[in-house]
């Protein structure tokens, strides 16, 4: 077996030896030499500054000196080491014996005092131990005490030491600033009565006797602090019993630390919050706090109206599904929920809702995270509801006064257009009338000349002599008297008094006599005429002859328009009005209302039609769109006249697979 090994042994104190009398010097040799296990002698002078040299230049545990040195005599020589001795213990080793020279070189800074000749070996060793022992303790006394005051200097916490009756027995700058004293010492056996209001005093005392009474610590008090000055803080206090080495209670001891700006920021936060709180709680809008299970933590009293709670007892640390239908509640905590994910705020959400008493009500609500400040987690969400249901009711009332405003205008734009083209005809009959009484005018002072020009022509006929060329211009003549005798007679109809002769007729019949009157205008193959007549139309109010007259000169126009041939097509109907016609021609169609019973007459051609610039001069007195010599411009005129005093309309248009269509009107 490997034996243990022993612990090391303790290392022999080094010992510097101060003594000028060699006899002496060398039995105190000797008698270390015989210990040298405990001390070894490091160095041996006989002069003080010898000795002073060796303190700075070797390690040095104990000095034994001897007091009458060549350079140095009596209680000088302790007081120069010492200033040199790094603390070190000093034994002094005199010749005198005297008790007053003893006790003042132990209060000056020796170990010991022995006096030469009357110690022994072992009194020597065992004081030459004590020395180091007592140095040792006395230089960690001295390190925890300068620790002591380091801390109770630079501690920016108030501390203090009291005896039994409450007297400062200490205290630290910082309690002396408050205090406004200039030295420390000034506090010394006074007590709070001193320094502070009875207020305050009496409330210190009253705290530090319990302590002494039960021994137990008074942690983290709030104190409010009163001084003579006027001035009031706040301070943290802790107080501990102050206890001796046996465990007996001989004080208290204590730290106050100044929180009186934490104080005002607490009593101002104190203030805001109330402030807040009240807000929340008289403001008219339900205002409330969730968790991030849906719980209510916080509402105000307008919240607990709308869920027909009577305090916040009823809601707190419920949900929505206590108070609303299972989909309703379900919609809030999808909303709740997609806020906690996102972290972002919903803000002015329109939902439509029911209150405590049943009644559907329309609300704007913003719900706002509020997250963890460490965690950064959305821990709780502030929410804020509006009722806005007399808004929407007013939104919706001002959306149908606006759509009834807009159909009042809309009809007043459709009367204005109405309006202006009643006035348009007005004036456009105004114009006829007087055109008329201008024709008439012109017919007769033109048709007596016309008649003197015809006899003549009909005279020099009579006396021809065989002459071609004569008798061709006078052919020609009576072709051309015989065209202003036509403008004439147009002339005359379109002048003649407005005066209807109606009876009971049928429509069918009527066109089937203007088709066998212009039957000669279709001679020939290359015409080919399309009817569909039914003959059990409604029966209207009509002027035969006119009406007879109108269809005479549309079907007359349609085939002017296929001077090549093509295919007529007249047909005749009954149908409910469902609308009007862009190229309308009459007074009447204003007359005319979706849903009238009409019968209506068409004729179609496949000539070329009308170009689309000419289409609204159709019916003008003397326009023509034939040829010179093939018309007098009044055919649409007379049958629009003759239309208008039915109370019907006329239409012209173009057909889209070719030729044109004329629609006469007749209200049943």
């Amino acid at each position: 077996m490997v034996p243990s090994r022993s612990p090391t042994a303790p290392q022999p104190a080094n010992v510097l030896l101060v003594e000028d009398n060699p006899g002496d010097a060398r039995l105190i040799a000797e008698l270390l030499s015989e210990h040298r296990d405990q001390f070894r002698l490091e160095s041996h002078v006989e002069r003080l500054a010898e000795a002073e040299k060796a303190i700075q230049n070797t390690d040095v545990d104990l000095v034994l000196l001897d007091l009458s040195l060549p350079d140095s005599q009596g209680s000088g020589t302790l007081d120069r080491l010492l200033a040199h001795g790094r603390n070190l213990p000093i034994l002094v080793l005199s010749g005198m014996d005297d008790e007053s020279t003893a006790l003042r070189m132990v209060h000056a800074g020796a170990q010991d005092y022995l006096v030469k000749g009357k110690f022994d070996a072992a009194l020597l060793l065992r004081a030459m131990r004590h020395a180091i022992e007592r140095n040792g303790a006395e230089q960690e006394l001295a390190r925890e005490k300068d620790l002591l005051d380091a801390l109770l200097e630079t501690m920016p916490d108030r501390i203090y030491f009291k005896d039994r009756e409450s007297r400062f027995l200490r205290i630290n700058p910082a309690l002396a600033r408050l205090f406004k004293l200039e030295r420390l010492e000034e506090a010394i056996g006074r007590t709070d009565f001193d320094f502070f209001l009875p207020e305050h005093a009496e409330q210190a005392f009253a705290d530090e006797q319990e302590i002494l009474l039960t021994g137990k610590p008074m942690v983290g008090k709030v104190e409010k602090e009163t001084l003579p000055d006027g001035r009031i803080g706040w301070a943290l206090t802790t107080k501990l019993p102050l206890r001796d080495r046996d465990g007996r209670i001989i004080g208290t001891m204590g730290m106050s630390r100044d929180v009186t700006r934490m104080k005002q920021i607490e009593v101002e936060l104190a203030a805001e919050r109330n402030m807040l709180r009240s807000v929340i709680e008289h403001i008219p809008d339900p205002i409330f706090v969730k968790d991030a299970q849906g719980r209510y933590l916080l509402d105000n009293a307008a919240h607990c109206r709308t869920l027909g709670a009577s305090g916040r007892d009823e809601v707190i640390g419920r949900t929505s599904f206590d108070f609303f239908p299972p989909e309703e509640a379900a919609a809030f905590k999808q909303d709740d929920d997609r806020v906690i994910a996102s972290g972002q705020p919903m803000e002015n959400h329109e939902e439509y809702l029911s209150d405590a008493r049943g009644n559907r009500r329309w609300l704007l609500t913003t719900k706002a995270p509020i997250f963890n400040p460490e965690t950064g987690v959305v821990e709780r969400l502030v929410c804020i509801r509006r009722d806005i249901t007399q808004t929407k009711d007013a939104e919706e009332k001002l959306k149908a006064a606006n759509a009834e405003l807009s159909l009042a205008l809309s009809n007043l734009k459709v009367a204005s257009e109405e309006l202006r083209t009643i006035q348009l005809q007005l004036i456009e009959a105004e114009k006829m009338k007087s055109i008329g009484r201008l024709a008439a005018g012109v017919a007769h002072e033109v048709k007596n000349p016309l008649a003197i020009i015809t006899m003549g022509v009909e005279y020099l006929e009579g006396r021809h002599t065989g002459d071609n060329n004569d008798m061709q211009i006078l052919q020609e003549i009576r072709a051309a008297v015989l065209r202003a005798d036509n403008v004439i007679r147009g002339l005359l109809d379109f002048s003649v008094p407005r005066q209807l002769e109606v009876t009971d007729e049928n429509l069918t019949k009527l066109i089937g006599n203007a088709l066998r009157l212009v039957r000669g205008e279709m001679s020939g193959e290359k015409y080919k005429l399309v009817t569909n007549l039914p003959p059990d139309l409604p029966v209207l109010r009509l002027d035969r002859t006119k009406v007879e007259q109108v269809f005479v000169n549309l079907i007359t126009n349609a085939i002017h328009a296929m001077p090549n041939g093509g295919t007529l097509t007249v047909r005749a109907y009954a149908k409910q009005l469902t609308g009007m016609g862009a190229n309308v021609g009459g007074m009447a169609s204003e007359a005319f209302h979706a849903g009238d019973q009409v019968v209506v007459a068409e004729v179609d051609d496949t000539g070329g039609g009308i170009p689309e610039a000419k289409l609204g001069k159709i019916f003008d007195p003397f326009y023509t769109t034939k040829p010179t010599g093939k018309g007098t411009g009044l055919g649409l005129t007379v049958t629009r006249s003759i239309i208008d005093l039915h109370g019907g309309t006329i239409e012209i248009t173009n057909r889209p697979e070719g030729g044109a269509r004329a629609t006469v009107m007749f209200k049943v």
